[in-house]
């Protein structure tokens, strides 16, 4: 028989589940929202537009403003809104329903997510503002050679590399961080699904 405090402690389990899923849905919707939308060519015709029309609002600012209010800014509607829940709610509920183990989960979500988040992201963000075409990559150039310029013990010690050789560089390892994290992905995918398939 299990005890009061074992009890209490899966009822807080079942509550905090429960009252936090909603947190998790939010980012998701609006995350699938932004995919839906973006388009290469909206994305280089529409670098002068406002940057609000790249988030997603909360649902009471939508229900606040008119539709046609809404539509013009390319905020997400009603029928958006409610669609893009229903399709992650359902497919939560079929997950939840057909796996039988945690693990698996947590061995598919560890292998995509964390090395994204750890690898392939941070590697592909810093290559992307990197290249010298971006008007990032101007402004780490323009705090670099003031940072440089700012210090004379600075500018000796930096002088026998350049600061192009070392964005260069940096640049360089930044895409191999990429491609390892994406090898490493790889591997435990493959991994992961051995192990399920033999068990």
């Amino acid at each position: 028989m299990p005890s009061v405090a074992s009890t209490i402690g899966k009822a807080a389990i079942v509550v905090l589940v429960m009252f936090s899923y909603p947190l998790q849905v939010h980012p998701c919707r609006a995350s699938v929202d932004a995919v839906l939308k973006w388009s290469p060519l909206k994305r280089r015709s529409g670098s002068t537009s406002s940057n609000s029309s790249s988030t997603s609002p909360s649902r009471s600012a939508l229900l606040a403003q008119p539709a046609k209010a809404q539509s013009a800014r390319g905020e997400m509607g009603e029928t958006r809104f409610a669609a893009i829940t229903t399709v992650i709610i359902i497919l939560s509920y079929i997950v939840a329903m057909t796996v039988s183990s945690l693990e698996k989960v947590l061995a598919y979500v560890g292998s995509t997510g964390s090395t994204s988040i750890s690898f392939i992201l941070p590697g592909l963000f810093y290559y992307k503002i990197s290249t010298p075409d971006s008007p990032h990559h101007q402004r780490l150039i323009k705090e670099d050679d003031d940072e440089e310029y700012g210090s004379d013990d600075e500018t000796e010690s930096t002088s026998w590399t350049g600061p192009n050789a070392r964005r260069t560089l940096l640049r360089r390892l930044s895409l191999a961080l990429a491609i390892y994290g994406l090898a490493v992905m790889i591997v435990c995918l493959v991994t992961n699904t051995f192990f399920i398939v033999a068990h």
